[in-house]
């Protein structure tokens, strides 16, 4: 039988990061995210509005921009692409930390978004989506006029 010393603060600590981890994935909706499957690669994103438009940035290291592809249907915005593992003959990994795989990010923009002025820029494995807000829904401002 092997004795092993007690450590009840790291067990009580490994119970805290369980207990977030479900509040998070569980609450995820209600905060305005995605769902994420367990296990997927997810990308970090920033989504910014102006007054002008909606700008959506994305961190793809290590991808090339031919394996990303950007649909835009009706408010949705969604972002695909896969980030695959180089594996060399005769390496042998002891440790793999980065992930790998396909993903995939929807937006749901919540305004309409004049679609011939989208523009797509990747640049230092960054993806940056301008997405310009159509005409009718932009503020416009109204002159008032004495009599």
């Amino acid at each position: 039988m092997e004795i092993r010393r007690w450590r009840p603060f790291s067990e009580l600590e490994a119970l805290r990061r369980e207990f977030d981890r479900v509040f998070r994935e569980a609450f995820r909706e209600l905060w305005g995210e995605e769902p994420i499957r367990r296990g997927a690669w997810v990308p970090p994103v920033d989504v910014c509005e102006t007054e002008n438009e909606v700008i959506v940035t994305m961190e793809l290291p290590g991808i090339k921009k031919e394996d990303v592809t950007i649909e835009l249907t009706d408010d949705v915005l969604t972002i695909r692409g896969k980030r695959e593992r180089e594996q060399k003959e005769g390496e042998t990994y002891h440790l793999i930390e980065r992930a790998y795989g396909e993903f995939e990010r929807r937006f749901s923009l919540g305004v309409p978004i004049n679609r011939e002025r989208v523009e797509a820029i990747f640049r230092d494995g960054v993806l940056t989506v301008r997405l310009p807000k159509a005409e009718e829904v932009r503020p416009r401002r109204v002159e008032i006029k004495t009599e």
